[in-house]
């Protein structure tokens, strides 16, 4: 006896295979599957269309995970993408659409430059009002050895380096010396009196214990409550809080510890009556008196002084109130998205043809680098990425305008352009308003036009307010006689496989080719089913398996339902969605 493994060829693994299937057998005459159909290996549905500068393409969608860096995951992504393409075939080539990680990248190297640059002022700022390079070098030592520390404490609390962070390092380059810079003068000031620098250090440094630890704690009071907001603007400027007072902590101590020792060692009687020094005290001298004259000339007029201090104190309230308010400005991030808005019976083809006009004004700008689409029946999306910013002179919302008037002009579609926020929001517009009750879609949704009717006639809005409920959806229900059905001795299962089988686009079972798994779509040549008429002369399971046209047991009904029903805290709700041309 022996054991043999048996197995039978029962799997179809390709169209040809498919095409051979027997469907009926008839007196010897054999019906196969090629002969009342077309077998084709073609895609799952062909309900999008995805273009790159006008050329078809494939589309991938990346989204960054909450907890990681999207600095980091695209570079992983560019490192793959080399990779694919060295495997792709000839006439191939992947591309990245958009990286909003390019921006980023330029605006942290504008950041370390305009660090370079503050640094740079900085310290001749403080020779100039110094006037000795002995006294400056001490004061310009405390920046490094703060933002050392402030490096510390962003790595103690798990922050990254990101433009909040460097934000607080610029802003504390200048806030860092203060401490330095009054340690210095103090200093300066005993060695004038004729005390050894060693003496004079140690003085001043005592003297000068209470004003900086005053100093310091002041000022890191009033960075650090930001870092403990909630909501957004908890989670924006919470590194940049802590960064920020954590570098002033840290230059409070080098002022104290560090900068005494220095002066002990660098400073030396007598600098400042030579030289470069001995001309900026001078002017200081001039100065001094300059303001101790306009002091005394206030103190004589203290009524006057007090009234002008009232009067600017109380101009604060309507000046704040009047003021426009705004989450962020809009900043330059080289790209301009197209929101994409077709009937909805439209097809993609339909859609298609009119979101290539949309292409060619893209690219009708001079700025416009490549554009990408992605195109749906009833909606779209695409993008306009700009050259680089040396490489052009209008910016985003320069070009918005004369955009936005020409994709107006595009009779089929409403493609609406608009400019990515500077920072995230909670909806995909800047504006977004919900209407909540619990009357029905249809009354709600007059109510939100009325609405869309007056934010557009405001001038405020960069166009009418998006509704997201529409009842515009074509609809052709199938209205069957079930008595009729009854009679013929069928039954409404039946029907409705049929039914479903031929227009459904459901898939009926799997096929494996290279090891991969598809789906096996019967359905109807979409010539026969161009509009809905045409259906009911369709073909179902008649008495004794004959085949009988629908039309003989059922009637259509044609109607508008909406495209979806939204829901808000368990009510009926409508958004509005739209984009401010200014502050509201």
């Amino acid at each position: 006896l022996v054991t043999v493994n048996l197995t039978a060829n029962t799997d179809l693994n390709s169209a040809e295979e498919f095409e051979q299937l027997v469907i009926r057998e008839s007196g010897g005459a054999v019906v196969r599957l090629k002969d009342v159909a077309d077998v084709v290996l073609g895609a799952e549905d062909y309900d999008s269309e995805v273009r790159f500068s006008g050329q078809k393409a494939v589309f991938m969608g990346i989204w960054v995970l909450p907890n990681a860096n999207a600095l980091d995951v695209l570079s992983g992504v560019r490192t793959e993408l080399e990779e694919i393409n060295r495997d792709l075939p000839a006439g191939l080539e992947g591309g990245i659409g958009y990286d909003s990680t390019v921006y980023i990248r330029d605006s942290i190297d504008e950041v370390l430059k305009t660090l370079a640059e503050t640094l740079l002022i900085v310290v001749a700022v403080i020779f100039l009002f110094m006037g000795s390079l002995r006294a400056v070098v001490v004061p310009i030592a405390a920046i490094p050895l703060s933002i050392i520390g402030a490096f510390f404490l962003m790595q103690m609390a798990g922050f990254t380096v990101n433009l909040l962070t460097l934000l607080a390092i610029v802003l504390c380059v200048g806030i860092v010396v203060d401490d330095a810079i009054v340690m210095v003068e103090n200093i300066e000031r005993h060695l004038s009196e004729g005390m050894k620098p060693f003496d004079a250090a140690i003085k001043g440094a005592r003297e000068l214990v209470g004003p900086v630890i005053s100093m310091t704690i002041t000022l890191a009071v009033v960075y650090a409550p930001i870092g403990f907001q909630g909501g957004l603007t908890g989670a924006l400027f919470r590194e940049f809080a802590f960064t920020l007072a954590g570098a002033v902590l840290v230059s409070g101590i080098v002022a104290l510890t560090v900068s005494p020792v220095m002066c002990a060692k660098m400073l030396k009687p007598g600098m400042e009556d030579h030289g470069f020094a001995r001309l900026v005290n001078r002017g200081f001298s001039r100065l001094r008196d300059i303001y101790g004259r306009a002091l005394d000339a206030v103190l004589a007029a203290r009524p006057a002084a007090y009234f002008v201090w009232a009067v600017i104190a109380l101009l604060c309230i309507p000046m704040f109130r009047m003021s426009p308010s705004e989450l962020a400005p809009s900043e330059d991030q080289g790209i301009i998205f197209g929101i994409v808005d077709a009937p909805a019976n439209a097809t993609v083809e339909e859609t298609a043809r009119y979101a290539e006009a949309a292409n060619d004004i893209f690219f009708s700008e001079p700025e416009t680098d490549f554009s990408f689409q992605l195109t749906q029946p009833s909606s779209g999306f695409s993008g306009m990425r700009l050259k680089p910013w040396s490489e052009r002179e209008r910016t985003p919302n320069e070009i918005l305008p004369g955009l936005a008037a020409k994709l107006d002009r595009i009779a089929g579609i409403s493609v609406r352009a608009v400019t990515p926020p500077s920072l995230p929001g909670g909806g995909n517009f800047p504006v977004e308003f919900i209407i909540a009750s619990t009357a029905e879609p249809e009354q709600i949704l007059e109510i939100a036009r009325t609405l869309q009717q007056k934010a557009a006639a405001s001038g405020m809005f960069a166009f009418p307010p998006i509704i997201d409920t529409k009842i515009d959806q074509p609809e052709a229900e199938f209205l069957i006689d079930r008595d009729m059905v009854a009679s013929l001795g069928l039954n409404l299962r039946q029907v409705g496989e049929d039914i479903s089988a031929m227009v459904g686009g459901n898939y009926v079972n799997r096929f494996n080719i290279g090891g991969r798994s598809y789906k096996v779509i019967p359905q109807i040549q979409r010539a026969g089913r161009l509009n809905p008429d045409q259906l009911e002369s369709i073909y179902v399971t008649g008495p004794d398996g004959r085949l009988m046209p629908l039309g003989a047991v059922a009637t259509m009904k044609q109607s508008a339902q909406p495209r979806s029903l939204n829901r808000f805290q368990q009510l009926n709700a409508v958004k509005l969605s739209g984009v401010a041309i200014r502050p509201l």
